[in-house]
């Protein structure tokens, strides 16, 4: 879950008449942030915050959070969201909360990222009752409890909440906390939906298609996987050219003009959030992955990851919120491209040149899940070969320890890419064949492969020769903005 709820403001705050008229120019520094000047709203939010208005604090905890106008600083955010989330401010407790949940700026505690969700849920404040209700349906900083998930949805739903309609509609379509419940199902999806959930809107020409919840019509199908394809929702292009052949000229013609005006519902204030766990019907029962890894962002549109990790996806999500397609890949050199909407960020850079033995290498990725907790992996070690097994020159032997699977990038010393992480190797395999049991045998896919991977696909990328070295810790902290987590359901 990632602070999508950082734009919008908390409202309906109780001021106290003290702060009333330092609350008026509240509105000229939301008003200069939106407009993109960031100095001149963060010195008034600033000013305001310091006469303990917590709404002023909770705004420079975003500017902090996502270092606009300012340098990013994440401890700095979650300290500003403290001082407002001990006044009682909702929208700085969910904030708070997230920086718990996330281990963002704070140690990771599922519990208090529970405990700050619950205050600004018990407040009624909907997207606070949608994180409450994920932690409680992943078992998180609490027993797993579907039902209370359910009841937290509900709440939020009630208050046209997009994200808490989705989350209840799955829960009625598969059963989960309640009975099964099609009608119902379809409800939810339709009046999320309407408010532009690209998944809600996959979902509900899933059932149009399958006759759940209402009768069987297959142009509503394609009308609603029309909206959903516009919204990249994985498998909704596919549906909609399937769906497309068996229906009349007249019908695909209604459904394309329906579908060119229409225009979603506006969200309710602050409803704006990450559906999470999101789901399409048509992709499983499953609400974890069945893969997760690591890819690494390499332009506005692309990342690379490793092919082995997204190998037989229906489904990929980056980062938490964002769909991803399989673009290209090279199973020979276990590489993969993934697209996405375009988005800011920082990207990696390509190392070139010569990849010398010995040279220091940092290796930062997300571990597969179930093999550790730790969210993020940072190990570090050397070039110790500059081949990989028989000699093939594609890869490099690294010494830095990798889990099973890994598929991070690996970094040079002043920060560039210099590989991508192989699979580790069958240690029991290599024993049996060398009477020994291999120890920091690791291989990365080398940085001159993967320029002819990316060159090939036609991706525009960032290069660099070896610079100046910077510590393991260093190189980590300024290339983990470029590093995202991968999540695959089969």
């Amino acid at each position: 879950m990632r602070h999508l709820f950082h734009f919008l403001f908390a409202t309906g705050v109780a001021l106290s008449a003290s702060v009333v008229p330092a609350r008026a120019n509240f509105a000229d520094a939301r008003a200069a942030f939106e407009l993109g000047d960031y100095q001149t709203a963060y010195a008034e939010f600033l000013r305001l915050a310091q006469t303990g208005d917590s709404n002023a604090e909770t705004a420079l905890g975003i500017l902090y959070d996502d270092g606009h106008g300012i340098p990013k600083d994440q401890s700095v955010a979650a300290m500003w969201y403290r001082k407002a989330a001990e006044k009682g401010n909702p929208q700085a407790q969910l904030n708070l909360g997230i920086h718990y949940e996330q281990g963002q700026g704070v140690e990771q505690d599922y519990a208090v990222a529970f405990g700050w969700y619950r205050k600004a849920a018990e407040q009624g404040y909907a997207p606070a009752q949608v994180a409450l209700g994920t932690l409680y349906y992943r078992g998180r900083g609490v027993a797993q409890e579907k039902r209370q998930a359910n009841a937290w949805f509900q709440r939020a739903a009630e208050q046209g909440n997009a994200a808490a309609q989705q989350n209840l509609a799955n829960a009625f379509y598969f059963g989960e906390g309640v009975e099964i419940n099609y009608a119902e199902a379809f409800k939810l999806y339709r009046r999320a939906a309407a408010q532009g959930l690209g998944d809600s809107q996959y979902n509900l020409g899933v059932m149009y298609e399958k006759g759940q919840g209402v009768p069987t019509n297959a142009a509503q199908a394609y009308f609603w996987w029309l909206l959903a394809s516009a919204r990249e929702v994985p498998d909704a292009a596919r549906n909609r050219d399937r769906i497309e052949r068996s229906l009349t000229p007249a019908q695909r013609t209604e459904a394309q003009a329906a579908a060119g005006q229409w225009k979603p519902a506006a969200q309710p204030e602050g409803t704006k959030l990450e559906t999470n766990p999101d789901r399409a019907v048509s992709r499983g029962q499953k609400s974890e992955p069945d893969v997760t890894g690591t890819a690494f962002r390499i332009s506005a549109t692309y990342y690379v990851t490793n092919f082995h990790l997204v190998r037989g996806c229906q489904r990929v999500r980056v980062n938490g919120s964002q769909s991803a397609e399989r673009q290209a890949a090279d199973e020979r050199n276990d590489l993969a491209l993934l697209s996405v909407p375009a988005s800011g960020g920082p990207t990696a850079i390509v190392r070139i040149g010569r990849i010398n033995l010995g040279e220091q290498v940092t290796a930062v990725g997300f571990p597969p899940a179930g093999v550790v907790s730790s969210p993020l992996n940072v190990t570090s070690g050397k070039v110790s070969s500059l081949s990989g097994p028989q000699g093939d020159t594609r890869l490099v032997q690294i010494s830095a320890p990798l889990q099973l699977g890994s598929s991070g990038p690996i970094f040079d010393a002043s920060g560039s890419v210099l590989g991508v992480a192989e699979g580790k190797p069958n240690a029991v395999g290599l024993a049996q064949a060398t009477g020994d049991i291999p120890q920091g045998v690791n291989f990365a896919i080398t940085s001159n492969t993967l320029q002819g991977f990316l060159d090939a696909n036609g991706v525009d990328f960032e290069t660099a020769g070896l610079g100046v070295a910077m510590p393991s810790a260093q190189v980590a902290a300024s290339a983990k903005d470029a590093v995202a987590f991968v999540e695959c359901w089969q």
